[in-house]
C-alpha cells in the first residue's frame, strides 16, 4: 500500500466518493489549510446541529474543519447514512 498525503486516502474507499445517483447532503471543499463542509439538505443541517460543537467556526453556512478532523467527521456523516460530494 502506498503512502498518500490526501486526507481522503483510504484502502480503496472514501466516505466522500459515492457512485450513486443519490443527491448529496453535503458538499466538501478542500482549501488545503482548511476544509469547508457545506450542508445542502435539511438532513445535513440537522446533522450539523446534532453532531458538531455549538462553538464551531463557520463561513457562511459552511462548517470550517481542520484537516486533522475531516476524516472522522466524514466517517460519522457516512455512518449516519448521509452523502458527501467533493466540490
Amino acid at each position: 500500500m502506498s503512502s498518500h498525503n490526501d486526507s481522503f486516502a483510504a484502502s480503496g474507499s472514501s466516505p466522500t466518493e459515492v457512485n450513486s445517483p443519490t443527491p448529496p447532503d453535503f458538499l466538501l471543499e478542500n482549501h488545503f489549510s482548511i476544509f469547508l463542509l457545506r450542508p445542502i439538505s435539511p438532513a445535513a443541517f440537522i446533522w450539523v446541529e446534532q453532531h458538531l460543537p455549538s462553538d464551531r467556526l463557520t463561513f457562511g453556512n459552511a462548517v470550517v474543519i481542520e484537516p486533522r478532523y475531516v476524516w472522522a467527521i466524514l466517517v460519522g456523516v457516512q455512518d449516519d447514512g448521509l452523502v458527501v460530494r467533493r466540490d
